[in-house]
């Protein structure tokens, strides 16, 4: 990797500034800018996205925030119950907004695929700049691999809870089958028809609000016409729940944090498109925080939703159904508050439908940001991992690359159905990672002021300004990297425990071989 020279304000040489060149519109200075940040591929990735809207529906299709909080609502309400849910809600949304209004400083200076690893590399210490650009490399990789996992897990899950509660049961096969397939699918819609995708991208928004729209009015309509009750407000705002059985209230309700955290990590995947967005220094910062910032409201809203539709907690997770799998409790919530068999089918339907454009899109990042890895030599045969289609100009053999962890963890929930919730807090801590390198090298680069902020920057912070952030920001991700490893109750059985630990454990050790045999001569 190229390491731009390090220069301290008022002793800047005139060759030391070609970071420093202010972005302006077209493909050409698009090019001339990755040149100047030392990303000079063989063959360059086609950049297909010219406007603002498709990037914005990328963002939301990938990290689907408002369906997270559905998805995973069980887990919240089983920890700290209604007004747990909406409270740690609110401060997670408010808290990953810094969080992201530090990232955004970066992704306009440094526009480029590689992401935070390649923000670290150039705001560490000169001596720890490798390794640690390396560390936040190898956890980006992984991140993304088991986040498109995750979600084809979700789908084989999902349809699985639905074929319980159309038929009593379902073929233990059924996740794994359909999980296989759809990552099939996935493939070949990126391998052979990116152009038509990054076209779709607008509508494929459109269709996340619908389907948002018709959630909301289905759940919250229904529940008045069949004249069921909503939940009181006070139970809303005010009731707490400790379904964990931990020694106070207040350590319930922080563990609820784990589903908004999960909802609100991952809008770095516009990043990782840098190398193919037109005018990307100008447009990815400012998608950037404000795709995250709708999405929230969304998010939020689905919070009030849910929380209105649910009366006894108790009732709606100890049913057959919700029994069934880690997806049927949020059958059995929407059975429960529209009353109607059909409804139930077609918005849950559409619910799973939602997260096939995200699987799409999250296999585009994910091989993306191992693409531009392999650029930079930090895996075996990264010749080959970095080869890119001259006819689709797209990473093919990193596309290809990208269908093991699917498959692979499909196969592992054939065997295990406690598999997917230690992937989804896997996916969380490693991003997390990701995120507080990046916070702690800026921090040390401002405190020494081995790096001054150009002048041209929309969205740069101000020492003190920029200072606070990275300060807050490593405080919380610490704080949330121990939350999301925690097991839900205090005396876990196997399937409640959170195998996350030992995961992330594993994937550090794979990651500290592959740089001690590989690494440390390539990279």
């Amino acid at each position: 990797m190229k390491r731009l020279p390090w220069f301290r304000p008022g002793h800047v040489e005139a060759t030391e500034l070609a970071e420093l060149s202010e972005p302006s519109s077209g493909i050409a200075a698009d090019t001339k800018r990755m040149e100047e940040l030392g990303r000079k591929s063989r063959t360059p990735l086609e950049r297909r996205f010219v406007h603002g809207k498709a990037v914005w529906g990328l963002a939301s299709t990938v990290v689907i925030t408002w369906q997270n909080m559905v998805l995973l609502s069980p887990i919240a309400l089983l920890s700290g119950g209604l007004a747990g849910f909406f409270w740690a809600s609110i401060v997670v949304f408010a808290a990953m907004w810094v969080v992201y209004i530090g990232l955004r400083e970066k992704a306009e200076r440094w526009p480029v695929a590689a992401g935070q690893y390649y923000w670290v590399a150039q705001l560490a210490p000169r001596r720890y700049a490798k390794p640690l650009s390396y560390l936040s490399g190898w956890k980006l990789m992984s991140a993304w691999q088991v986040f498109l996992a995750a979600g084809v897990m979700i789908i084989g899950n999902g349809i699985a809870a639905l074929v319980v509660y159309l038929n009593g049961s379902s073929p233990i096969w059924l996740p794994t089958v359909v999980g296989i397939i759809t990552t099939i699918l996935i493939f070949v819609v990126n391998r052979w028809c990116p152009q038509g995708l990054a076209r779709a991208e607008y509508m494929l928004l459109i269709f996340h609000l619908t389907v948002f729209a018709v959630f909301m009015a289905v759940l919250l309509g229904l529940r008045k016409h069949s004249g069921l009750p909503y939940a009181m407000p006070r139970d809303m705002f005010l009731t707490f729940r400790n379904g964990g059985g931990w020694k106070s209230m207040g350590a319930a309700v922080v563990l609820t944090a784990v589903v908004p955290m999960s909802s609100a990590i991952g809008y770095d995947c516009i990043i990782h498109l840098g190398e193919e967005i037109q005018k990307a220094a100008l447009i990815v910062p400012k998608v950037f925080i404000w795709a995250y910032s709708a999405n929230c409201i969304l998010g939020l809203c689905t919070v009030i939703a849910v929380t209105l539709s649910i009366n006894d907690i108790d009732t709606l997770l100890s049913t057959p159904l919700s029994l069934s799998g880690s997806v049927g409790p949020v059958v059995q919530m929407l059975d429960t508050a529209t009353a109607s068999r059909s409804w139930t089918t077609a918005v849950f339907t559409l619910l799973l439908l939602t997260l096939v454009p995200c699987c799409i899109n999250s296999n585009t990042s994910a091989s993306r940001q191992l693409w531009a890895f392999a650029e930079d030599g930090a895996l075996p045969n990264s010749a080959w991992i970095g080869n890119v289609d001259e006819h689709e100009r797209v990473p093919s053999n990193a596309l290809l690359l990208t269908l093991i962890a699917p498959i692979g963890l499909s196969l592992l929930n054939l065997g295990s159905p406690i598999a997917l919730n230690a992937i989804v807090s896997l996916v969380i801590i490693n991003l997390v990672v990701s995120y507080l390198l990046v916070a702690s090298t800026s921090l040390y680069s401002r405190c020494t002021r081995a790096t001054a902020r150009p002048d041209h920057m929309t969205y740069g912070l101000d020492y003190r300004a920029g200072i606070a952030v990275d300060i807050f920001t490593i405080g919380f991700l610490a704080a949330g990297s121990v939350i999301v490893m925690f097991p839900p109750v205090t005396h876990p059985t196997a399937a409640q425990m959170n195998w996350a630990v030992v995961l992330f454990v594993g994937d550090c050790g794979i990651g500290v071989l592959f740089y001690y045999f590989h690494g440390r001569t390539h990279y």
